[in-house]
């Protein structure tokens, strides 16, 4: 059956998401988990340059790699959030984990490119901690694809176990030449939170971590990709490109973190590990001919 197709104009505003974090954590878990079966569409949106500058400082991009690939994720994501806070969505907005992203890009993207950005919910995927679900991305440029991704996201302790089993970078596949180090404040969530509209607690404030099990706010998994895709992305813009991430263990902020990639036949693999070098926080892949393969979409009735 084909989705409804919803036009979303502006983005959910920070009391909106606050309200349905607090408004959903009373839904009780359902035994068969249905996907509201919608298509969210923000159209007419524009690189613009001001955003993207500032979010290049955060992440690290250098100007000269223009507009990075995982960029139009900041434009989509308010969708992923707004299918989130639906009603009709089976699970509390709050507690729900990012466990891998896929970033498929078909031609280099510049400041004042218009997109329409649409998202939707892709399935369910089995996960040995819970119940996984996918989340569909896409930009179009005057009709015609030019990005798309899969999310994919964790309710843990999900009783059911529906779908195909998630298919993701496994740890074995992390690189393990190291290329720097660095130290992460906690003032980077609070920037990243305001560019992309992610303000889960976890990220935000102490008692919010604690609430769900971290000892201090977590670094937003998006922008840990960011940051590591900085420095293994070409140093000019690139056409074609696929970047696919597993987040492992959260960085908790402040806190200090290593980068290491190693080059591969098909192109780069790169790794976000703990400031020893050991806990493994991020394992990537990024290449020019990687196919992701979407899991099964049909939903369990």
């Amino acid at each position: 059956m084909l989705a409804e197709t919803l036009i979303v104009e502006r983005p959910s505003s920070s009391a909106a998401v606050l309200l349905a974090g607090l408004t959903t954590l009373a839904k009780s878990a359902p035994t068969h988990p249905v996907l509201p079966n919608v298509r969210l569409v923000r159209p007419d949106l524009r690189i613009e340059a001001a955003p993207l500058a500032e979010y290049r400082d955060l992440c690290g991009f250098d100007e000269a790699q223009g507009v990075p690939p995982i960029y139009p994720h900041l434009l989509a994501f308010p969708l992923h959030l707004r299918l989130m806070m639906r009603r009709d969505f089976p699970w509390p907005l709050a507690g729900t984990v990012h466990i891998a992203n896929r970033i498929v890009q078909h031609r280099a993207l510049a400041i004042g490119d218009r997109l329409t950005v649409a998202a939707e919910f892709g399935g369910f995927r089995s996960h040995p901690r819970g119940q996984a679900f996918a989340i569909s991305a896409e930009a179009q440029s005057g009709g015609t694809r030019i990005w798309h991704s899969e999310s994919m996201y964790l309710r843990r302790g999900a009783r059911s176990a529906f779908g195909a089993p998630v298919a993701a970078l496994s740890d074995s596949e992390a690189a393990t030449t190291r290329t720097g180090a660095e130290r992460i404040e906690r003032a980077v969530a609070a920037r990243y939170a305001r560019l992309s509209g992610d303000r889960n607690p976890i990220h935000m404030s102490w008692l919010g971590a604690r609430l769900f099990g971290f000892e201090r706010p977590i670094a937003h998994g998006m922008w840990t990709k960011a940051r590591a895709l900085a420095r293994v992305l070409p140093a000019g813009p690139v056409e074609r490109l696929a970047i696919e991430v597993a987040f492992r263990a959260p960085i908790l902020l402040p806190g200090r973190v290593t980068h290491f990639a190693d080059p591969v036949a098909d192109g780069t693999v790169f790794a976000v590990r703990d400031g020893a070098g050991e806990r493994l926080h991020l394992v990537g892949r990024l290449g020019r001919d990687l196919v992701f393969e979407k899991g099964p979409n049909a939903q369990h009735q």
